[in-house]
């Protein structure tokens, strides 16, 4: 089988100084991090239902190195008390500084940071797995360093994996820049810009029209109608499409809103995730023409994190496949790296849609 993954984070493989993933306990974690062969440690891939418990930075203090442990959805991470007092941080809405967890804008600068400065070597080895699990092309969510070496990998003669750069809004400039030095082709290709307006159920981020089941909180809204509907437009004017991360009930509706505001002429724009998406949303969205990019493998991964969070009810309809087939949405499935490994969603949706429909929404075929 071939597939497509529309939406990945391959530099993930950067990060990855040990494998945290394979943890089963704190304790498990612990030691990776006293046996780090490499230092400072940024490593990604830990969760809850993994270790059985949650970190904080009181579990990684005593190590006098810098520590960055991101959790598998990529929307917060742990540093401990070295990371803190060198760079300064102080509390506000993107740090904890009581369990030292970091979230959004925050988490991915202080990566930036510490993230290894060479990662062709990495993004290699991904290549090698996407290519050994039937992974053709990717839709990659890059900065300006990652997009940089896609095509130093291509001028090597390297390059077998198609990539669909996906630029983050704060880089899409500077991106463009490459795309006008070294072109495109059929192994790279420009794609949709990358816009967060929330973050995630597992991280209590994602933006809900009502609170969370287990805590007093709606997630956090990252950007207002008013501008996301500036920046649609800015992006319009340039000819780009537009990527908007959208995962609670309530970030989509303002991600809808702002597109009927905006009044869009592209067609093809997307909404990446969608997880509690409403019938009425998809009706104004099909409408519009835009996409959406899907993961059924998080059902699989993360139902019991949707049912802490959400509650059994809101966490019934979560990731509703059968009911976006049936509207007739414009839906592509991508795997956001969790797993890296597109026949765990592949058998998910084929339970639900059938094995030849579920493995047409993994082909592209609307890209």
């Amino acid at each position: 089988m071939k597939f497509v993954d529309a939406h990945t984070h391959l530099e993930l493989f950067a990060l990855k100084s040990v494998p945290v993933e394979n943890a089963r306990s704190k304790k498990d974690l612990i030691d990776m991090l006293e046996s780090a062969a490499v230092r400072p440690v940024i490593a990604w891939g830990w969760s809850e239902e993994l270790l059985g418990e949650t970190i904080t930075k009181h579990d990684i203090n005593g190590f006098p190195f810098h520590v960055l442990l991101i959790r598998i959805d990529g929307h917060v991470g742990v540093i401990n008390n070295k990371v803190i007092e060198d760079f300064n941080l102080k509390p506000s809405q993107n740090f904890d500084e009581e369990k030292g967890y970091v979230f959004e804008e925050l988490l991915r600068y202080i990566a930036s940071l510490l993230k290894p400065k060479d990662i062709m070597k990495p993004l290699l080895q991904a290549q090698t797995e996407a290519l050994s699990r039937g992974i053709l092309e990717v839709h990659d969510f890059v900065d300006y360093d990652v997009a940089h070496t896609y095509f130093m990998i291509r001028e090597k003669g390297d390059l077998q994996l198609n990539v669909v750069i996906m630029p983050y809004y704060e880089d899409y400039k500077r991106v463009l820049e490459i795309f006008d030095i070294y072109g495109e082709d059929e192994s790279i290709k420009l794609g949709w810009v990358k816009i967060f307006i929330d973050g995630s159920i597992g991280a209590r981020t994602a933006y809900l029209k009502e609170r969370y089941f287990d805590r007093a909180s709606r997630g956090n809204l990252l950007l207002t109608e008013e501008q996301l509907i500036s920046i649609i437009v800015e992006l319009e004017k340039k000819g780009l499409k537009i990527s908007v991360h959208a995962i609670g009930d309530g970030a989509i509706e303002a991600a809808v809103n702002s597109f009927e505001k905006a009044s869009t002429r592209l067609k093809g724009h997307r909404i990446e995730h969608a997880e509690l998406i409403s019938l009425d949303q998809v009706k104004r969205l099909n409408e519009m023409g835009i996409t959406l990019c899907v993961q059924p493998n998080f059902n699989v991964v993360f139902m019991e994190t949707y049912k802490k969070a959400l509650g059994d009810e809101r966490a019934s309809i979560i990731n509703p496949i059968k009911m976006l087939d049936e509207m007739d949405a414009n839906i592509i499935f991508g795997s956001d790296m969790m797993p890296f490994d597109p026949k765990v969603g592949l058998c998910y949706a084929s339970g639900i849609l059938g094995h030849e429909k579920a493995l047409f929404y993994y082909g592209g075929w609307r890209i």
